[in-house]
């Protein structure tokens, strides 16, 4: 009772760039997740000295990582 009525509506404009008029929805949210995990593995180790510099961040970066055989 406290939400006023809401009205949907869709509104479209297809894209005069290819023949089927598609564009690209949702590809933008993807890019930056990498990123976010290596950071998150790098803050994680921090106290190690550690970098990542590379993707995907699997045991043997780490190990290497920590070992300090990445780029800094």
């Amino acid at each position: 009772m406290e939400v006023p009525p809401v009205e949907l509506f869709h509104v479209e404009s297809p894209s005069p760039l290819n023949p089927l008029g598609a564009k690209g929805a949702g590809e933008g949210g993807t890019i930056p997740v990498p990123a976010a995990i290596a950071n998150a593995a790098e803050d994680a180790l921090r106290p190690f000295g550690a970098r990542i510099n590379e993707m995907p961040v699997t045991p043997p970066r780490v190990v290497a990582a920590i070992a300090g055989r990445t780029g800094r």
